[in-house]
């Protein structure tokens, strides 16, 4: 689809394939090899030394971003021609030109995406859409196809990975991210996984298979914590839903109000949630007084101010001991960032 016709879908889940390397959309913070020397001498005024930390405390935000760009251009860059080396030598191999490798193994291996996931993304942006299904289709089946071009290509690259000797010597960004809110998994365990989601979102009901796949696999290496990102401008019900879901937390049923309203998430509703509580047996006249109480509004508003500092722009977002990774990627890309982080000890 046309990012003009949905702007905000440029969000993080329409991760752009280029030429054989993987775009990521900005992080919060810089490793060590972004960063520049904060003791490092810019002028001087009467003998009085301006440091460069001084310089940048005038616009801290600005200078922030700077470096963060040019940590995240020659992130993606190596990435890029990391990828283009690993298709080269194994298209040399083959005795073949690299895009045919493309198109035999990634290419070929595409889906058409199912009438029944273009009608799952007409149904939440059809008041941005503002266009019948049948015209707005097309837009929507090329958008799905390169998004699992996107993934198809992820894949490929990380069985290539495991196939030639690749070390990446940069440093990777992290950021601190409070791991508060409701969680899955051992409070000690080596490696949180912080997610930033959208009840509303159909990028992130997508992405639940991948979660599942986390626990079965890493049940007690993984924490998962679970942290709110309604994008309110795009998905009018999200807000509410994300207030739902904390009320049901505070009766210890998180969990299950989150799994009921990815299941009925053509159905988004106050009374709908409502109705799940009573279905949990939860305390259901508490719940109707906490859901339009301003503690759990507050609540989610600071996870999405959070969310919007550390640079997160769409859903779903996630932090894995601080590395950012972008979008329902398959399990494949979680694994390799897990797997890291357990080497690292």
């Amino acid at each position: 689809m046309k990012i003009g016709i949905w702007p905000a879908i440029g969000l993080m889940a329409f991760t752009a394939l280029v030429t054989w390397g993987i775009s990521r959309p900005q992080t919060a913070s810089l490793g060590a090899a972004g960063q520049l020397a904060q003791g490092e001498v810019l002028a001087t005024v009467n003998g009085y030394e301006i440091t460069r930390q001084e310089v940048e405390e005038i616009a801290p935000d600005r200078f922030l971003r700077a470096q963060q760009q040019l940590f995240e251009l020659t992130e993606q860059a190596l990435e890029q021609v990391i990828a283009r080396k690993m298709v080269s030598l194994e298209a040399e191999k083959e005795g073949i030109e690299g895009d045919t490798l493309i198109a035999r193994e990634v290419l070929s291996k595409i889906p058409e995406p199912s009438e029944s996931e273009i009608d799952s993304i007409y149904e939440v942006y059809r008041e941005q859409v503002n266009a019948p299904r049948d015209s707005a289709a097309p837009q929507i089946r090329d958008f799905l196809t390169r998004q699992d071009r996107t993934a198809a290509m992820q894949a490929y690259l990380l069985e290539l990975r495991a196939r030639y000797e690749v070390t990446n010597l940069m440093e990777p960004a992290r950021v601190e991210v409070e791991a508060i809110g409701p969680s899955h998994g051992p409070e000690d365990a080596p490696v949180t996984l912080v997610e930033f989601s959208d009840f509303e979102c159909p990028f992130c009901l997508r992405f639940l298979p991948t979660i599942e796949q986390v626990k079965e696999n890493y049940p007690d290496q993984v924490r998962i914590v679970y942290r709110q990102f309604p994008l309110k401008g795009l998905h009018p019900n999200a807000q509410i839903a994300a207030e739902a879901s904390l009320c049901a937390d505070a009766q210890g049923k998180f969990w299950e109000m989150h799994d009921a309203i990815f299941a009925n998430q053509r159905e988004l509703s106050p009374e709908k949630y409502v109705e799940y509580a009573a279905e949990m047996g939860l305390d259901v006249e508490q719940f109707k007084r906490d859901v339009v109480g301003a503690d759990v509004m507050r609540k989610v508003e600071a996870d999405a101010k959070e969310a919007s500092t550390l640079g997160v722009t769409g859903t779903p977002g996630f932090f894995i001991n601080g590395k950012f990774l972008s979008g329902a990627r398959p399990f494949d890309a979680f694994k390799q960032a897990i797997d890291e982080e357990l080497k690292q000890g």
